[in-house]
């Protein structure tokens, strides 16, 4: 697969692939091209039975600073006309919005590795993945209040659930910018470290998932991302969730580890190599 904006690393020997977003002249903004280049390259890490954990992160100065607004600019001179310009960009996003539900379907875990500007679609993109390792000094935006429009990626949905609606209110409607440090105490990122730590520290965190029970993961993943529900409808899930982990070799082989006062070998068990 030949890709203009994007690099693709891997599965190394323990099922690590790196996604990066390759438009560091541009600080990696999302474009048409890209975002069929998304398409493309989720579809195949999804496929891939080697993969176990999948990796993001941007190349050059910054993770990603939203949608590149010469593309939007393209996109409105060929529709002068409000009504095929609303058709237009409306069709535009839709398409975008299959890069966050890919991720969602993923069966393995995801991790976002943001440093530099994280804005727009950039930020949406990071809150779609299941753990967000940071820089301190991460410039974190939503943005689009400043060029006019409302978010998309999912942003919405997220940044309530994860930060409350006053703070949430804030990005969005005062175009508040917060640093990676700020977005930890948030709980809007899962870590935030210095910047000559970033590559370190997500690495180990992606090498343990990868090292870990594919299957729970995969379960406990699809748990915890599943919309609003009972928690009479919640406990049934995770009780089938539960039974299917019996059913598998991992479960088995987790209990039969601590039986035996050794390290789980989970990758054996899941056709990967010890």
């Amino acid at each position: 697969m030949t890709l203009e904006t994007l690099e693709l690393e891997g599965p190394d020997e323990e099922g690590l692939m790196t996604l990066v977003l390759n438009r560091p002249g541009q600080l990696n903004s999302l474009d048409g091209t890209m975002v069929r280049e998304l398409d493309q390259v989720l579809a195949q890490v999804a496929a891939d039975p080697d993969v176990r954990v999948l990796r993001i992160r941007g190349a050059g100065r910054g993770f990603m600073a939203g949608g590149d607004l010469r593309w939007f600019a393209g996109i409105f001179a060929d529709c002068p006309d409000p009504e095929p310009r609303r058709v237009a960009v409306t069709d535009e996003i839709r398409t975008v919005h299959r890069t966050i539900t890919a991720i969602d379907a993923l069966q393995v875990p995801v991790v976002a590795q943001v440093h530099g500007a994280c804005a727009g679609f950039g930020l949406s993109l990071a809150l779609a993945c299941d753990l967000v390792i940071c820089s301190t000094t991460a410039k974190i935006t939503l943005a689009y209040s400043g060029i006019g429009t409302s978010p998309d990626g999912g942003s919405t949905y997220q940044l309530p659930r994860l930060i409350g609606r006053q703070r949430a209110m804030a990005l969005a409607l005062l175009n508040q910018r917060i640093d990676g440090a700020t977005a930890e105490s948030w709980g809007l990122f899962s870590k935030a470290v210095e910047a000559d730590q970033l590559e370190q520290q997500t690495m180990e965190i992606c090498r343990q998932l990868a090292n870990g029970p594919r299957e729970a993961l995969a379960r406990t993943r699809r748990l915890l991302r599943a919309g609003p529900a009972t928690l009479q409808q919640t406990l049934e899930a995770e009780a089938v969730s539960f039974g299917d982990c019996s059913a598998g070799s991992e479960f088995p082989e987790g209990v039969m580890a601590f039986q035996d006062k050794r390290p789980a070998d989970f990758r054996s068990t899941t056709g990967g190599a010890s």
